[in-house]
C-alpha cells in the first residue's frame, strides 16, 4: 500500500446491499492523513501546500482525443460533453424502483451485485495531478459462486462522471487492485463467494477528466444534496458509474431467474433508498 492510497481524502462512506445490509467503510481512507483543500489556519496547521478548491468550468466540455492513461486504461476524450455514454452498454431490463421510503432499489432482485464502497479524490502534494480511488463491492446475489475473469471481467473496468452538460471524465480498462489476493483462484479467476462477496478499488487518474475540470471541483457535486435538517433530499447532481462486464455475470443471472439481462454490472452513486421526491419531480425516486 502507497502512501497515496493512505492519504486520501475521506469524502464519501456508502451504506450497500451485498446480499444483505453491510456497511462498508474503505480503512485506507484515513481521515487522520488528510482532508479537503483549504488555507492553513491555527486549527488546521500543515495544510498550506493545498490550493483553494476550484470551481467547475462554465462553458460545455469539449471532445478530445482518446488517451492511453498512465498506469493503464483509456480516457475516454472523444465522448467529452456526450450525454448518457457509458463504454458498457448497462443491463436492458429495469429494476423495479423504490415504491416507500427506506425500500431499497432493486430490492430482492438476485442475481450478482455491484455497489460502490466509498470514493473520493486525492492528491499527493501540489504537484501531483490526483486520482480518485472507487472501492467497490461485489456479492453472487445467490448461494452459488461468481467466478470472474482478471482483471475484473476480461476487459477491466470502465468509469464515467456525467453533469448535466455531459460527460465530464472517464475511461475503461481500468486496472483493479483486490482487497483479498486469495479471492484469485490458481487460474486466475476471482471468485466472489456468497458468504464474504468480494472487494476491490479501482483508480481514475485526473488524466481521465475531461480539458478544463478538476477533482476538487467535481468531489461535491458527486455527493447527495441535503436538506436544512441534514437528511438527504436527492441524487447527485453528477453520476459516478462504475461497470464490468463478464460472460458469468449473464449466465449467474439466468441461473438465478434475475429479470436483469446481459453480461454488464454496473454500479452508480445514487441514493439506494427511497426518499420523499418534490411534487413536481415524481421521477427522482424513480431508478
Amino acid at each position: 500500500m502507497n502512501d497515496k492510497t493512505r492519504n486520501l481524502i475521506p469524502w464519501v462512506v456508502l451504506v450497500a446491499a451485498v446480499g444483505g445490509l453491510v456497511t462498508y467503510r474503505n480503512p485506507w481512507l484515513d481521515p487522520s492523513r488528510s482532508e479537503p483543500p483549504g488555507p492553513a489556519t491555527a486549527s488546521r496547521p500543515g495544510y498550506s501546500a493545498w490550493p483553494p478548491a476550484p470551481a467547475l468550468p462554465t462553458t460545455p466540455p469539449r471532445a478530445t482525443s482518446d488517451a492511453a492513461l498512465p498506469g493503464g486504461g483509456t480516457f475516454i476524450g472523444s465522448r467529452c460533453g456526450a450525454k448518457g455514454f457509458h463504454h458498457f452498454t448497462p443491463p436492458v431490463t429495469p429494476v423495479p424502483a423504490p415504491t416507500g421510503r427506506g425500500e431499497r432499489r432493486g430490492r430482492g432482485t438476485p442475481g450478482p451485485q455491484l455497489v460502490l464502497g466509498s470514493y473520493g479524490f486525492g492528491r499527493d502534494g501540489a504537484h501531483d495531478q490526483g486520482e480518485f480511488t472507487i472501492g467497490l463491492l461485489l456479492g453472487p446475489g445467490t448461494e452459488r459462486v461468481l467466478e470472474l475473469s482478471g482483471p475484473l471481467g476480461p476487459e477491466g473496468v470502465a468509469v464515467e462522471i456525467e453533469g448535466p452538460e455531459g460527460i465530464v471524465g472517464g475511461a475503461y480498462g481500468l486496472p483493479v487492485t483486490l482487497s483479498d489476493d486469495g479471492a484469485r483462484s490458481p487460474e486466475g479467476k476471482i471468485r466472489i463467494t456468497p458468504g464474504s462477496g468480494g472487494s476491490a478499488v479501482v483508480t481514475l487518474p485526473a488524466q481521465a477528466l475531461c480539458p478544463g475540470y478538476d477533482g476538487f471541483a467535481l468531489q461535491p457535486v458527486l455527493v447527495a444534496p441535503t436538506g436544512s435538517s441534514n437528511t438527504i433530499i436527492g441524487d447527485p447532481p453528477y453520476r459516478l458509474t462504475v461497470s464490468i462486464s463478464d460472460p458469468a455475470v449473464g449466465a449467474l443471472r439466468r441461473a438465478a431467474g434475475s429479470p436483469l439481462t446481459g453480461d454488464v454490472l454496473s454500479a452508480d452513486n445514487r441514493i439506494d433508498t427511497a426518499y420523499d421526491a418534490p411534487a413536481e419531480d415524481p421521477a427522482r425516486a424513480a431508478v
